[in-house]
């Protein structure tokens, strides 16, 4: 049993996090160029919560709650409008100005290179994550970020869940940019993805580590998933869908370089390989297990047959123990996580704050009777915003946005409340622990 004075680790990290599209909006001012999602669904993030506009009222929001970091995403066509050439000076002010914000409040920043936005222009000119160019022209957009912030960074990703850009970005089009390539599309494409990752990683380490000091990581999303019926096939089968889905990129980048056996020996000469050089180069390329799980990534984008006929489950904690086994007890990094509510929902987000609360006492649970190494935590998101393919029609955040004010007005839900709680007694707040909204302590 978990005891109500048990807390969290002292220095644990509670933040919470957005992605550039889906908050900034701005998508034309001071010169931003145009991503693969801009004009995909319209009104799409064109505006979204309009933090580019509203920097102090996002840096003051987390203040208030007391959050020890902000996972945030920098636009790649804001700083490179063409994804390569001359940087946007007011692309990198700007995000110096967040930078320096951030910092002034005592906010740990968590940035991520790449969240799913990629510059039109590259996609146009070159076909996007299936062309062999991309890694390298990641690696130097990854540089101008070093160079230019990198004294204010300890925490780096390099993209965000790259199972979504290229299966779905790639392979059935469901995503920007749309590509109906089938799966010989979608492996191609997470190979140059991997290849960007390890460039960007061997960059830092070789180069910037020595004086700046920080660490870098990818985001990789994963489901969980349980057998329909104890048997060995089946438990097989489960083993299966994980691989496909978060070993496909993990496996490379915490055991050995390649992929899953039960990938190699089904998908035959649709996954392209790696040679021994290659291994050995994207082997080890990650400080930390960076980890989301939530809805709309974890489960919704899920592609029934990558369930291998199982079924789904949302417990974190056993999740969270397989990681820990299965990649050698890395430390891990919960960088997304949380559920959603209906886009009509106000302040009184009760059904949000019960999973939340769900989630955080399985993580509590993962660290306190399982041993596992969680040393931080992220809910997603900061506030509402443009929620991809379900535009807007739920809401994730802990501060309600009214889309329809002219100044995006902003104000706490009740998730907010409880989680500012939370922190700042770095446990489960004593008075919660029983009420109807508190997942059971057992």
């Amino acid at each position: 049993m978990l005891f109500l004075h048990d807390t969290f680790p002292d220095g644990f990290l509670w933040g919470a996090g957005s992605a550039a599209y889906q908050s900034e909006g701005a998508w034309r001012q001071d010169g931003k160029g145009a991503s693969v999602w801009d004009g995909w669904a319209a009104p799409g993030g064109d505006v979204a919560s309009d933090s580019y506009n509203n920097q102090f009222r996002d840096a003051e929001g987390l203040r208030r709650l007391g959050l020890r970091h902000y996972r945030f995403s920098l636009a790649w066509a804001r700083l490179l409008p063409n994804g390569t050439g001359a940087p946007s000076a007011a692309g990198l002010e700007h995000y110096a100005r967040l930078l320096r914000r951030l910092r002034a409040r005592g906010v740990e920043p968590v940035v991520t290179l790449y969240h799913w936005d990629l510059p039109r222009a590259l996609q146009r000119a070159l076909g996007g994550w299936a062309s062999p160019a991309l890694p390298d022209l990641f690696r130097a957009y990854a540089e101008l970020c070093f160079r230019h912030f990198g004294a204010h960074v300890r925490y780096w990703l390099t993209m965000d869940n790259p199972y979504v850009v290229a299966w779905h970005g790639y392979a059935t089009g469901r995503l920007p940019p749309g590509v109906r390539g089938g799966a010989a599309m979608g492996y191609r494409a997470a190979r140059h993805l991997l290849q960007a990752h390890a460039k960007v990683w061997h960059l830092y380490n070789d180069h910037f580590r020595p004086t700046q000091g920080g660490e870098v990581s990818i985001a990789l999303s994963s489901h969980w998933i349980k057998p329909q019926y104890m048997s060995e096939q089946n438990i097989k089968e489960c083993q299966k869908s994980l691989d496909f889905v978060l070993g496909w990129f993990a496996k490379p980048i915490f055991i050995d370089g390649d992929y899953p056996e039960s990938m190699k020996s089904n998908l035959s000469s649709l996954l392209p390989e790696f040679s021994e050089a290659e291994k050995k180069y994207i082997k080890g390329t990650a400080d930390f297990f960076a980890l989301s799980f939530g809805a709309t990534l974890s489960f919704q984008l899920l592609d029934s047959h990558m369930k291998f006929q199982q079924v789904e489950s949302l417990s974190l904690r056993q999740l969270l123990f397989w990681i820990n086994s299965e990649y050698n007890h890395p430390k891990i990094f919960i960088v997304e996580n949380s559920w959603f509510v209906s886009g009509s929902t106000k302040r009184d987000d009760a059904k949000y704050m019960y999973y939340l609360k769900k989630f955080i006492m399985e993580t509590l649970k993962a660290i306190r009777y399982d041993g596992i190494d969680v040393f931080g935590y992220t809910v997603w998101s900061l506030m509402d915003g443009f929620e991809w393919h379900r535009g807007y029609s739920i809401r994730r955040g802990l501060y309600y946005v009214d889309f329809e004010s002219h100044d995006k007005k902003f104000m706490p839900k009740s998730s907010a409340l409880f989680y500012q709680k939370l922190i700042e007694k770095n446990a489960p707040p004593p008075l919660e622990a029983h009420s109807k909204f508190w997942p059971p302590l057992l």
